[in-house]
């Protein structure tokens, strides 16, 4: 058995210590490194506490969880904590954390939530702000900007009677990767290319444009000008206020310049050893060598002792930003020291705006005090109430997001971050651009809705209506046929896929839930009668969403046999779309992935218990292939009780048709998030694992291995992993069917 030893570290608020884990696995197939504060400046104490930790560490028989009791008789907390946390199942629920301080209101309270998505740069942030009557000049929130700047979930409650607010931020684990993400593609650009304009802006911002260091530690070119609305109107005191004065402008750039200049030292010196590795320099390496390149620089790179140090102080730098807990505010810690939690309680609406865009805010002149990389939530109450809107402040809760992103195909899965939160939503509010409307995204989006059963609650709003224009459309009613008229065929295609009910759905919104919206990111005036009559449309909506409906007066009746078929379906869709993204078989419309891309979800799934990255969606994938299938299945039942409902009853049975598949729907969730990801997570981590020649295939493989496993497709004679799954499909359905009032018939449990 390998010796594990802990080590005391300097660090700029105190001592730290640095230990290897022997419970938990890290990057490159290496136990992971663990870096913890002591609380003390006293060396003295803080050896104590390495030398209890060391203790602990050669003690086998005190490293399990159970234990946590009797080791917090016998050692420090500190150490114990630094020890067993991340041990066990993980339990970060940062929407339980808020609700916690602001809970979320609803129909017995006489507020209806609206749900926003949309794609991005489609406005649907900036229509929150008209929601919500913030000032685009002066408050300035949320933020906007013509790039992804909603990075985490947005949570507005209107008409309360105090300012309150609470962010949740990433875990210490996540903050730490990220950051040795930025340092790590920061030397491979040294290494490559030699460019340190480069090799500054990777080391500055993330690959996948959310995390930003610049944000947290400033830039190394600071400039007052930003691509984003409200710089075109910021005022010379705006700017200047609580901004960053010169001395902490010149010490964040020195930390700054030290950074970039012991990464280019690292580049140097792994240059040097991955050369000798591939026998040639990098400079001379083929096309057909990259990928070996950063595979060998990579494991290097993981045993470098002078980047993990370097990563530490990072985040440790990071962590200072902290340290301004501001009156009538709150910071809670967990037991790692690490802020999970910020609450505040304002009477005065522009402090309490100015507080919270610390969190949130993408505004250039403050970047060096900004934590918006580090939040993943926000969530505030108060008398929000638009200046259009003549009357008391509605009650709302608003939810907002990141965009959806531009997908190329409308058969693309919505993200789980997106499609869990329909069934809590009385209105889910799609958002999209009207100069370039039903776009793929917008139409991924419809798609979703219509199959889960939630139709009835959607609403489409078209900005930038004011940039529709052409020769043939004189007048606001030709432009507004126009951009139906985009709406009708995307309607005509989701109703060849799903069937004549998705279609009937999607028609049921035309024309009084289709609304246009123009110029929005100024302020409304009465003259903007266009805008302000759609909004206050979209108000009594949502008002009527949350009245109580009468019940369903009919009950399907369905066959089993038929789902059966259905299940089959989706499972084939599953499998060829996933094995044509790892490149095992083609698949018309679908490109295999690039071996990096497929590593990083494999990364987000095993280390970061994420179901997705970026565009590789497994969960929602497998979600959206059932729900399509079951959709259509549940739209032919076998018969009905008390009788087939006639035509003028057809609301009532789309009706009751809606309630069992919004039922399936949320039921899938979980359900194809424990098959895919928890079933599994031992095998992700071993994907991700590999390293060297061969690895990528090696991966995809194992990747494959875990679809096949959690979502095979039924044949005529299954083995154990088939009957496992559509058993388990089919007692989901039977559930949500009977659940609602429904019947199946030529159901046979297996004990049976």
């Amino acid at each position: 058995m390998p010796t594990y030893r802990a080590s005391l570290s300097k660090g700029r608020s105190g001592w730290c210590v640095i230990f290897t884990h022997p419970l938990l696995d890290g990057s490159g197939g290496l136990k992971k490194r663990v870096r913890r504060g002591l609380g003390t400046r006293d060396e003295t104490a803080a050896q104590i506490l390495v030398d209890q930790l060391n203790n602990i560490l050669q003690s086998p028989e005190f490293w399990s969880p159970s234990n946590r009791q009797s080791l917090e008789a016998k050692f420090d907390p500190k150490i114990v904590n630094a020890f067993l946390d991340g041990v066990g199942p993980a339990s970060f629920d940062p929407w339980t954390d808020r609700n916690k301080i602001i809970p979320i209101p609803g129909k017995d309270q006489g507020y209806a939530v609206i749900q926003t998505t949309g794609a991005t740069a489609s406005g649907k942030t900036t229509l929150l702000r008209q929601m919500i009557g913030t000032d685009p000049k002066t408050e300035r929130f949320p933020s906007t900007s013509a790039a992804k700047t909603t990075t985490c979930d947005i949570e507005v409650i209107m008409g309360a009677d105090d300012y309150r607010a609470a962010v949740s931020f990433l875990p210490r684990d996540h903050v730490t990767q990220l950051v040795a993400d930025c340092i790590a593609a920061s030397a491979f650009t040294f290494m490559e290319s030699g460019s340190t304009e480069d090799a500054e802006r990777r080391f500055l911002e993330h690959s996948d444009q959310k995390f930003r260091l610049n944000y947290l530690l400033g830039d190394l070119r600071p400039s007052v000008s930003v691509d984003s609305e409200e710089d075109d109107s910021a005022s010379e005191e705006d700017i200047h206020e609580d901004g960053i004065s010169t001395e902490e402008r010149d010490a964040m750039g020195k930390f700054l310049r030290d950074c970039i200049d012991r990464v280019a030292e690292i580049a140097r010196r792994l240059t040097k050893t991955v050369a000798e590795g591939l026998g040639q320099p990098i400079s001379e390496l083929a096309a057909k060598d990259k990928d070996a390149f950063e595979e060998i620089a990579e494991a290097e790179l993981l045993k470098d002792e002078s980047f993990h140090q370097l990563v530490d102080e990072v985040v440790e730098e990071i962590e200072r930003r902290f340290e301004e807990v501001l009156p009538g505010s709150e910071l809670k810690l967990g037991r790692d020291g690490w802020p999970y939690l910020w609450k505040c309680c304002l009477s005065d609406r522009q402090r309490f705006l100015k507080t919270v865009n610390r969190f949130s805010s993408n505004y250039a002149p403050h970047f060096g005090k900004l934590l918006t990389p580090l939040v993943q939530g926000i969530r505030v109450e108060g008398p929000f109430k638009p200046d259009w809107h003549v009357g008391p402040s509605p009650k709302l809760v608003l939810l907002d997001g990141q965009g959806i992103g531009h997908t190329s195909d409308s058969t693309s899965s919505v993200s789980t971050s997106i499609t869990k939160r329909y069934g809590s939503a009385d209105v889910i509010l799609l958002v999209d651009n009207a100069a370039q409307p039903m776009q793929a995204a917008s139409q991924a989006v419809l798609t979703s809705v219509v199959s889960s059963g939630h139709s009835s609650k959607l609403v489409v709003c078209f900005t930038h209506f004011d940039e529709v224009r052409g020769d043939n459309l004189p007048n606001v009613e030709a432009r507004k046929n126009h951009v139906k008229g985009s709406f009708d065929n995307s309607v005509r295609g989701i109703g060849k896929s799903l069937g004549r009910d998705a279609e009937t759905s999607l028609r049921r919104l035309v024309p009084d839930r289709l609304l246009f919206l123009s110029k929005i990111h100024e302020t409304l005036t009465v003259k903007n009668t266009l805008s302000t009559g759609s909004l206050e449309h979209l108000l009594d909506f949502a008002a009527a969403a949350i009245r109580p409906v009468e019940p369903d007066e009919f009950c399907p009746v369905y066959d089993v046999a038929n789902l059966i078929i259905a299940i089959q379906r989706a499972a084939q869709q599953f499998q060829a779309r996933w094995s044509a993204k790892l490149g095992f078989a083609p698949l018309v419309g679908e490109d295999p992935e690039p071996w990096q891309r497929i590593k990083a979800l494999a990364r987000r799934i095993a280390h970061f218990h994420q179901d997705e990255y970026d565009t590789l969606r497994p969960v929602a994938d497998l979600v959206k292939d059932l729900q399509e299938e079951i959709s259509q299945y549940l739209a032919a039942p076998l018969s009905w009780t008390p009788s087939i409902p006639n035509s003028s009853q057809e609301e009532k049975r789309l009706r009751a048709l809606d309630s069992i598949r919004q039922r399936v729907f949320e039921m899938l969730h979980a359900f194809s998030t424990q098959r895919l990801i928890q079933s599994h997570l031992t095998q992700w981590v071993t994907a991700y694992d590999y390293r060297g020649q061969g690895s990528t295939r090696s991966r995809a493989r194992d990747i494959r291995g875990v679809y096949e496993a959690a979502a095979p497709i039924p044949a005529n004679r299954p083995g154990e992993d088939g009957n496992d799954f559509l058993f388990d499909v089919r007692s989901l359905v039977q559930s949500a069917i009977t659940s609602s009032g429904g019947e199946v018939v030529g159901w046979r449990q297996t004990a049976e």
